[in-house]
């Protein structure tokens, strides 16, 4: 977590039992909802005051604006939109050194924070670093698309009724009734 602290925040008062709500509290970290910004421009303002904490100049600032209203402009499908910001961002910050970086929690909300770009903190925080998380995907033959998303320790689902029909989407011996689709968390 220390990748997302400024040189002078170094010592800030966090809440141990919840550091993650600390940072977001303090604005070190941002929460958005994978269906979109709350607000346009959300992203880039919280990019630009971090920026400035790192002590970097307007000019990066202008050039992650630049990106992130670029990305935004694009058409895109619902919850497509804050990944292109995300990333378009990201490539802005480079040139500086700085990086974004997100915390994965298992849920649909990305808490997303600005660091120096290094090899430590891209593999530890970056945007492409690998999940350790996979999509199990069964489409039912009513229709209804049925996802499980469970850490790699995880043994892949084996059991569960379909969410649209209620049908039965496994055999007794736990293998699923059609293919079942995996797919790396991005």
């Amino acid at each position: 977590m220390a990748y997302f602290l400024a040189g002078a925040e170094q010592g800030f008062p966090l809440d141990a039992d919840d550091v993650v709500d600390s940072l977001i509290r303090q604005g070190v970290l941002l929460p958005v909802d994978w269906s979109g910004e709350e607000r346009t421009g959300q992203i880039a303002q919280f990019v630009a005051g971090r920026v400035a904490a790192f002590g970097k100049g307007r000019a990066v600032v202008a050039a992650v604006e630049s990106a992130a209203t670029q990305a935004a402009e694009a058409d895109l499908e619902r919850g497509e939109h804050v990944p292109a910001v995300l990333r378009a961002v990201d490539e802005a910050l480079a040139s500086a050194g700085l990086a974004l970086g997100a915390l994965r929690s298992g849920d649909d909300t990305y808490r997303v924070g600005v660091m120096r770009r290094t090899a430590a903190s891209s593999s530890a925080w970056g945007l492409d670093r690998p999940s350790s998380e996979s999509l199990y995907i069964i489409d039912c033959p009513c229709g209804g698309t049925n996802v499980w998303q469970l850490p790699e320790t995880e043994a892949k689902p084996a059991e569960g009724e379909c969410d649209s029909c209620g049908r039965d989407l496994f055999d007794p011996a736990g293998t699923p009734i059609v293919p079942m689709v995996v797919e790396p968390v991005r």
